[in-house]
């Protein structure tokens, strides 16, 4: 069936309009869009102060207040751009810089200057944040434990609820006062379990463990 000069010149207003809305300068009101997902399951969220798109290459720009998210994961920054492999975004590598914040209610908090997210599928999978150092931290209410950890880079799998911490890696557990040093220690965020691996000599991976000690309590 033939399209109607009406139904196109009303597409074009339609086009035109997003566009103005993606372009709208910062201290106009927030930008915002979605990215689908898959069957039951959130969309991906954004919104900041201003945005671009490139619909034929596929390339996103946020700035200002940028803020993505998917359920309880969140990424905050000043600015980010991606790079989709179709229009719809589903399936895209993210940049993000300056004050970066990688949050979950449920698996803690990522601080860093820089970092990178892959959403598969509509899906938020990944995310590695790098700074000097990047900060890793979650509070566990109902264990009464906070565990805390810096590196040069923090790897944060999503299905997996583990990050890695690689280069001068230092993990902390106040709940039985552990500090652990190595190239590379992964944590599991459910579990609470540690791996580390180390080198040589100096490199090797170093545990040092100070139990509670007080009335009632063995060391």
């Amino acid at each position: 069936m033939a399209k109607s000069p009406n139904d196109r010149r009303l597409r074009l207003v339609i086009g035109l309009a997003m566009a103005l809305i993606l372009a709208a300068p910062a201290g106009a009101a927030v930008i915002s869009g979605s990215i689908p997902a898959g069957p039951g399951k959130p969309p991906v969220k954004y919104e900041c102060d201003h945005a671009e798109v490139e619909y034929k290459a596929n390339v996103m720009h946020l700035r200002g207040n940028v803020k993505i998210w998917q359920g309880d994961i969140s990424v905050a920054a000043e600015t980010a751009d991606a790079k989709g492999t179709t229009q719809d975004f589903k399936d895209s590598h993210w940049v993000f810089n300056g004050k970066v914040h990688v949050r979950s209610e449920s698996q803690g908090d990522l601080r860093a200057e820089h970092a990178t997210v892959e959403i598969a599928g509509g899906q938020l999978a990944s995310a590695v944040v790098t700074g000097s150092p990047a900060l890793f931290e979650q509070t566990r209410p109902t264990a009464g434990r906070l565990a805390k950890g810096h590196a040069r880079s923090i790897d944060y799998e999503v299905a997996a609820a583990t990050v890695t911490l690689t280069g001068d890696a230092v993990l902390s557990d106040d709940h039985n006062s552990e500090d652990m040093h190595s190239p590379s220690i992964t944590y599991n965020i459910h579990t609470m379990g540690v791996e580390a691996d180390g080198g040589v000599g100096d490199d090797r991976a170093h545990y040092k463990f100070t139990p509670h000690s007080g009335p009632g309590k063995k060391p």
